[in-house]
């Protein structure tokens, strides 16, 4: 097994699903030091710990490259060809939760920043690679390394998240619908591609505005309703305004990513049926597009509320999270480099889209809005499943890329 396969199989072994990534930077750390590389770490909690490496002569563009060290549940353990931590390697596919998603795209990252290193090859400028906690539940790392200034001057960012599939899985409508190409264009993907995986370049995602409205009424029996104040009544109120809101902004288009996607996704209220409820509360996420800031959605939502009370009722409003939509233009020397230097290597066309899931990349641009960004790595974008896996031929073939990508933006 050589080294960055056997590097890949370690950190696929320490079980990061619950906040420890710490595993990870440590391994990380001692790794890049064994290649004459020194990187700092930044604590989020004890336990969750990122970590930053640069190298370069530091006369030139900053190239940053994002991976995240954490990983999503395992999922039902008896549903597993293997055992989801044992990075198994079958038909040279590593199995194993973390595999696609993103354990490979950061160790890809993470090989290129070495191998450039002990090539020497001139780098003009400065790679920064960040190996962050939490993008799974939160982002905490990125918002973490950007509140310590490694955003500022980011000049393009390269996200090592997985951007392929099964090229088999091109003939599924559901899959076309998802990477917006019909069926034509899919065999015509096909006939050109000479691997098992097809793959894209990500140059835009979806932001997203989480928040829960929550209503404050006075409890009461329910044969005594007029001693009370029903908290549902002004919630529902709030929820009618909210979709005329909503329906107001739906021709609000982006180019690659279509519209804006609000969903209503939970709704709660009072105790027991025999008495008038007290609180209640109303759930939201929006998918959110360049064209209307997630800042002015915020403004819209907190009138409607402001609105409601000011005729009696008692909403209040908690924000979970604000994420920033990514689009980066097509003819920018990053997205032009990349698809450039992966269509040869990854022998096959690459489409440029826009996915309604988000990355690291939103923390970054909230702290540098001029930052060019991509979003291109080993794995599949449908990671989340039991028997997650890699293709370690893709997994080598991105190193390369990588390389290759930041020797051309830096030279």
């Amino acid at each position: 097994m050589d080294e960055v396969v056997q590097a890949l199989s370690d950190i696929i072994k320490l079980n990061t699903v619950n906040g420890h990534e710490k595993l990870v930077a440590d391994y990380l750390a001692d790794l890049l030091k064994q290649h004459g590389i020194d990187s700092r770490t930044y604590a989020y909690e004890p336990d969750r710990v990122s970590l930053v490496a640069e190298i370069g002569d530091g006369n030139g563009p900053v190239v940053g490259f994002d991976g995240h060290e954490d990983i999503v549940a395992l999922g039902d353990a008896a549903k597993w060809q293997v055992d989801a931590l044992s990075a198994t390697i079958k038909d040279n596919m590593m199995i194993g939760r973390g595999t696609s998603d993103m354990k490979s795209g950061l160790m890809a990252g993470v090989f290129a920043m070495i191998h450039l290193k002990e090539q020497n090859v001139p780098l003009h400028g400065t790679f920064r690679l960040m190996a962050t906690v939490g993008e799974e539940y939160g982002q905490y790392g990125a918002k973490q390394l950007s509140e310590e200034g490694f955003a500022q001057d980011l000049d393009t960012l390269i996200v090592g998240e997985p951007s392929g599939v099964n090229k088999q899985l091109l003939l599924q409508k559901q899959i076309q619908f998802m990477l917006q190409i019909n069926e034509a264009g899919a065999k015509k993907l096909l006939d050109a591609n000479q691997t098992g995986e097809q793959h894209f370049i990500e140059l835009a995602h979806k932001g997203s505005l989480t928040y829960t409205v929550h209503s404050k009424g006075v409890a009461a029996h329910s044969s005594m309703p007029e001693i009370g104040k029903n908290a549902i009544t002004p919630l529902m109120a709030f929820y009618q305004k909210e979709e005329d809101y909503f329906a107001s902004i739906k021709d609000y288009r982006n180019p690659v990513l279509g519209a804006i996607t609000p969903v209503v996704t939970m709704v709660k209220g009072g105790e027991q049926i025999n008495t008038v409820p007290a609180t209640a509360d109303l759930s939201v996420k929006i998918r959110t597009i360049p064209e209307l800031p997630n800042a002015d959605i915020t403004v819209a939502i907190k009138a409607i509320i402001a609105d409601l009370n000011a005729t009696g009722a008692d909403l209040t409003l908690e924000i979970h999270s604000d994420l920033r939509p990514m689009h980066t233009m097509e003819d920018t020397p990053l997205v032009q480099a990349a698809k450039e230097i992966g269509s040869t290597e990854l022998q096959q066309a690459l489409p440029l889209i826009g996915v309604p899931g988000g990355t690291d990349a939103s923390s970054f641009l909230a702290a540098n809005p001029d930052i060019d960004v991509i979003v291109f790595g080993p794995g599949n974008i449908t990671a989340h499943q039991v028997n997650e896996y890699v293709d370690l031929d893709m997994y080598h073939r991105f190193i390369t890329i990588y390389e290759k990508l930041v020797t051309k933006l830096l030279k």
